[in-house]
């Protein structure tokens, strides 16, 4: 006899006409509470599985809540007619299930009792697939293996709140390797609790919903905040199976823990001198494949055509898209009543050679500039400024010589500069400064840029060191908001001359319109244009 109810694998957004009715078990029920919806009751978001243990999410909308949410309860089993379906593209997707079924008024949910429906039906992923995984913004997984490391609990504060975790080692019992597993808050709390207090040979441990976590280029994973599930020796099939598997694969009695070290943290010197390698700013920007480098160079304007703050997410950095009565983070996927000002500061940067564009954003800028963006913003509309007008403190980077550790990333290869070039992190600490200059044989730091150019002039033409200019750049303003830098055409004509008469010898009479005539004769700082 054809059952009357289809499967979560029958489910399809293409038969729009198709009448679902579906029979599932909860397994997880969660609700993500923003500090700026307090007053407003979030979506009530549930993991539920059918017969043959496949999953999908159901999001019950907050509008509706209060018809659903008194009559689901984790572990039930209900059978659930007349409700709709979406395209599942969330940035951390719990199931892999290419749709995600949302709850209508008319939804019927009705629970029942069924002995023979299973549980929880697992879907463990092995070390080998993890450590081979590349994109930690994919799908939630299972995740079963024996303890063989743990570390203490760090605590540490992020953004003025407390916070503490702990890492793991697992080790499936495969052979291909042993994860990392981070977890968080409570979940550390419980393990340590669980140990404490349950002594044991061995623990078996089962993360149900993790996701994937990067931590220095290998891969692992960690809890999340809501949704995840963690078990410890439980009473369960697969932890019976998983500790036979143990024993026939062992000789030893016991399992050994061994000790994680806590993270190091790398000192500010160590990371720019030793650990990040050093491009100049010509380089980062023929850069096409992107990465992380530390440079040195110095801030010679701000450019002031892309303001200096924006609305960010007070969860998270990103900006805010701004909606008729709300915001939206697309990275949180929330909407925010209000916003908190972030910096984003454009410098124009100068080495010796090049110069770029560089962005500096909040987390730098406030640290430099002892002051965050909202109490900057504040003090300005306390003057009547608008929120256009810079704020006289951001000068403070204005000719400032700094060690710099960039982000730099393709943006538009049609650009004038191609690449995108963000400060991690900057230092105008004379000793680090002279540290990374004696590394690199660069001249010393502590030179401003005209003298060190000066310097290099004097060994390939000292008769005419004199005539040239001492500045070595100048502001050239297109209107009240725009300025950029461009080096002074006398130190331009020092450096060149000497390889242009090279290439071009007295003899030749002949140029291009908007092309420089030079002659041994003439003085090497002197440069005729010819007209157009």
């Amino acid at each position: 006899m054809a059952s009357p109810f289809n499967t979560l694998k029958d489910l399809d957004l293409a038969a729009a006409n198709q009448v679902w009715r579906i029979k599932i078990r909860v397994i997880k029920i969660w609700s993500i509470i923003i500090g700026e919806e307090k007053f407003r009751r979030p979506n009530l978001e549930l993991v539920v599985m059918d017969e043959l243990g496949h999953r999908i999410q159901c999001s019950v909308r907050n509008p509706l809540r209060r018809f659903f949410e008194h009559d689901l309860i984790e572990g039930k089993v209900y059978s659930i007619a007349n409700f709709s379906l979406e395209p599942n593209n969330q940035k951390y997707k719990p199931t892999t299930h290419a749709l995600r079924l949302f709850f209508k008024r008319e939804t019927q949910c009705r629970s029942l009792e069924d002995i023979n429906f299973p549980n929880n039906v697992f879907h463990f992923v092995p070390n080998e697939m993890i450590l081979n995984h590349d994109n930690h913004h994919s799908h939630l997984i299972d995740v079963i293996g024996l303890l063989t490391g743990k570390g203490d609990i760090i605590e540490f504060t992020k953004n003025g709140k407390k916070s503490i975790y702990m890492v793991i080692e697992l080790d499936d019992m495969k052979s291909k390797g042993k994860i990392r597993c981070t977890l968080w808050e409570d979940f550390a709390n419980k393990l340590v609790k669980h140990m404490e207090e349950q002594p044991s040979t061995e623990f078996i441990i089962i993360l149900q919903f993790a996701k994937f976590n990067m931590f220095k280029g290998t891969m692992g994973i960690s809890n999340t905040n809501y949704n995840s599930t963690l078990y410890i020796n439980a009473d369960l099939q697969e932890v019976k199976e998983f500790r036979q598997r143990f024993i026939m694969g062992n000789d030893k009695a016991s399992n050994q823990l061994s000790q994680i070290a806590s993270d190091v943290s790398m000192s500010l010197e160590q990371d720019l001198i030793s650990h990040t390698p050093y491009k100049p700013i010509s380089e980062l920007k023929e850069s096409t494949e992107g990465g992380i480098f530390v440079t040195i160079g110095t801030v010679m304007s701000i450019d002031t055509r892309f303001g200096w703050w924006y609305k960010g997410c007070k969860m998270c950095f990103h900006s805010l898209k701004e909606d008729e009565n709300s915001y939206y983070c697309q990275s949180c996927d929330i909407y925010p009543n209000i916003h908190i000002p972030r910096y984003c500061i454009h410098l124009r940067v100068s080495d010796e050679m090049d110069s770029a564009s560089f962005i500096i954003y909040d987390k730098e800028a406030s640290k430099f500039l002892e002051i965050s963006a909202s109490e900057l913003r504040l003090k300005q509309i306390a003057k009547g400024y608008n929120k256009d007008e810079f704020p006289f403190e951001i000068n403070s980077f204005r000719g400032k010589k700094f060690l710099f550790k960039v982000s730099v990333k393709l943006d538009d290869i049609n650009a004038f500069q191609p690449c995108k070039i963000t400060v991690l992190k900057l230092t105008e600490d004379p000793t680090i400064l002279n540290l990374f200059a004696a590394k690199y044989k660069l001249s010393d730091p502590n030179i401003p840029i005209e003298n060190s150019e000066l310097q290099s002039l004097h060994t390939d033409s000292t008769d005419n060191a004199k005539e040239i200019s001492s500045q070595s750049c100048e502001i050239i303003s297109l209107d009240v908001n725009d300025d950029f830098v461009t080096p002074k055409r006398g130190i331009i004509a020092g450096v060149m001359a000497k390889k242009l008469v090279d290439v071009f010898p007295e003899t030749v009479t002949t140029s291009t319109s908007k092309c420089r005539k030079l002659s041994h004769d003439s003085d090497c700082s002197s440069i005729k244009k010819h007209a157009d």
